[in-house]
């Protein structure tokens, strides 16, 4: 499974905006799947950028693997239909889940209540961090990301 991040705004370089989805190389049924809690089969932004990295997976394949038994340049694309959000924030919490979750079968269901629960356990994880509060600025980074 590969993490994905899509720029919203590759050309400025002060917006680092993005949205994250969700790649998975599914050997036993010869095809990748694509999860996105967004977009869908019929948004050009998601089918440019996942085929773009998905077609450079399979060059960088065969360049590596060309003797393997196991060849994925004839394998197929399938949009998973996912259950979308209901924002504009919350991709990179669904795509944790789908990392967490995904088994090729069953599409994980996210609620705002998992949503939410995911921010706390995420948070408390982040706060609670060693190194993170080691880290010189840790204080006045976490209040000034607070007000």
């Amino acid at each position: 499974m590969f993490p994905m991040f899509q720029e919203l705004a590759p050309h400025d370089q002060q917006d680092k905006c993005g949205h994250h989805y969700a790649i998975c190389l599914d050997l036993k049924n010869q095809h990748f799947e694509v999860l996105d809690s967004i977009h869908s089969e019929a948004d050009s932004d998601l089918t440019t950028h996942a085929e773009f990295f998905i077609n450079n997976l399979k060059e960088t394949w065969n360049r590596h693997y060309e003797h393997s038994k196991v060849q994925i340049r004839h394998f197929l694309i399938e949009y998973v239909a996912t259950v979308k959000q209901g924002n504009t924030t919350d991709c990179g919490f669904h795509a944790l889940e789908y990392f967490a979750k995904w088994e090729g079968r069953v599409v994980p269901t996210i609620s705002t209540a998992t949503v939410v629960e995911l921010q706390k356990i995420h948070t408390w994880n982040w706060l609670t961090n060693e190194d993170f509060n080691k880290r010189s600025g840790a204080r006045e980074f976490m209040e000034e990301a607070t007000l």
